[in-house]
C-alpha cells in the first residue's frame, strides 16, 4: 500500500509531538476487512481444485491396463470440464510458496476421478445455485462413465466372455438409492410420456435387429430390448402420463443391415437416451436427480460398452448434457 506524501507528513508530525510530550499515546489503525468468497465461489473453487487434481494425476499415470483407459479419457476431458468452471483460482499469482515439510502425496488416477466424481455429485445436491449444480452433475456423470468404464475395458480386453449387455447402476458414496426408474417424480407428464416412447422406440429396435442376427449377437440385442421395454414400462406406470406407445416404428433398413451398422445404430440410441436424460438434470429437484443420473448412466455405458474394449471410439462426453459457450 502507497500512502501520499501529505499523509505520511502528518503522521510523522503525530508521531514526533507524541515523542516529545513524553506521552504513550500512539496511532492505532483498525485490522483489514478482507472479502470472503461466497458459498457458490468457494463450491466452484472446490471442483475446479479436483479437476486439476485429476489431470495432474492422469500425466503420471500407467501405460497399461484400466490407468491407461482412464488416462486416455480424462487427458481429454478434464481440461475440458476445468475450463467450463473457469480454471483453478489463485489468490496470490505472484506470491512465493512457502514449501511444507511433507507434502502430500499425489492420488493414483482412478483415486482422484473417484473423489472428483463424488465431490461433484454430493456438491450439486448441495449447493443452491441451479447452474452450477447441473455443471457439477454432468461433471460428475462424466467421472463415473470414465471410472467404470476404465475398469470394464480392462476386463472385456481380458476376458471375451464379459457382458456386453447389462443394466448398470451409477455406483457412488455421494448419493444414496441411484436407480434408472424413479418411483415418484415432480417432471410433468409430456416428459416422461417422451421418455416412455424413446424407450419403446429402442425396444423396437433391437426386436428388429435381434431378427437380422444370429447366434450371439442376436442374444445381446434381444437382453437389451428386454431392458429397453421393461423401462417403457416402469415409466408408463407413472401417474400422469399419457402411454403413446405403438405397435410398430419406423426402422430405416440401412442402419441394421450387418453386425457394424447395427452395433453402430444400438451406440447412437443408447447415446441419445443418455444425452436426453442428462439435459434433464438441468434445474432437476434433489429428489430427481439421483434417478436421473442413474438413467443417463446406464445409457452412456451401455453406448461405451458396444465400443471395442481398449479403443478410443467409446462415447464419453466431458460434459454430459450441456452445451457449453466457447466465446
Amino acid at each position: 500500500m502507497r500512502i501520499s506524501r501529505a499523509a505520511a507528513t502528518t503522521v510523522a508530525a503525530l508521531v514526533a509531538a507524541s515523542t516529545l510530550g513524553g506521552c504513550s499515546w500512539r496511532l492505532e489503525t483498525e485490522d483489514p476487512v478482507w472479502p470472503s468468497p461466497d458459498a457458490v465461489t468457494v463450491t466452484r473453487d472446490d471442483a475446479a481444485q479436483r479437476e486439476q487434481a485429476v489431470i495432474d494425476a492422469v500425466d503420471d499415470a500407467g501405460e497399461d491396463g484400466a490407468d491407461a483407459v482412464l488416462a486416455a479419457y480424462e487427458s481429454v476431458a478434464a481440461p475440458e470440464r476445468l475450463e467450463a468452471l473457469g480454471g483453478v483460482y489463485v489468490a496470490y499469482p505472484d506470491a512465493s510458496v512457502t514449501p511444507t515439510a511433507t507434502p502430500a502425496p499425489e492420488p493414483s488416477a482412478a483415486d482422484a476421478v473417484a473423489a472428483a466424481r463424488d465431490g461433484d455429485l454430493a456438491d450439486a445436491l448441495a449447493t443452491a445455485d441451479d447452474g452450477l449444480a447441473f455443471l457439477l452433475a454432468s461433471a460428475g456423470l462424466s467421472h463415473a462413465l470414465t471410472a467404470w468404464y476404465a475398469t470394464w475395458a480392462e476386463q472385456a480386453f481380458l476376458d471375451t466372455d464379459t457382458a456386453v449387455v447389462e443394466e448398470r447402476l451409477l455406483e457412488t458414496d455421494a448419493i444414496d438409492g441411484v436407480a434408472v426408474t424413479p418411483s415418484d417424480t415432480s417432471l410433468d407428464g409430456a416428459t416422461l410420456s417422451a421418455l416412455v416412447v424413446e424407450h419403446d422406440r429402442a425396444r423396437y429396435l433391437y426386436e428388429v435387429m435381434a431378427a437380422k442376427a444370429a447366434d450371439a449377437e442376436r442374444e445381446q440385442w434381444l437382453a437389451r430390448r428386454d431392458i429397453q421395454g421393461a423401462r417403457a414400462e416402469a415409466l408408463a406406470s407413472l401417474p400422469g402420463v399419457d402411454d403413446a406407445r405403438q405397435a410398430v416404428y419406423v426402422v430405416d433398413n440401412a442402419t441394421v443391415t450387418d453386425t457394424a451398422t447395427r452395433t453402430a445404430t444400438a451406440r447412437g440410441t443408447e447415446t441419445d437416451l443418455g444425452g436426453a436424460y442428462a439435459a434433464l438434470m438441468d434445474g432437476a429437484d434433489d429428489a430427481d436427480l439421483p434417478w436421473l443420473l442413474g438413467a443417463a448412466f446406464d445409457a452412456y455405458a451401455q453406448a461405451a460398452a458396444y465400443a471395442e474394449p481398449g479403443t478410443d471410439d467409446a462415447a464419453i462426453p466431458a460434459l454430459p448434457g450441456l452445451t457449453v459457450d466457447a466465446s
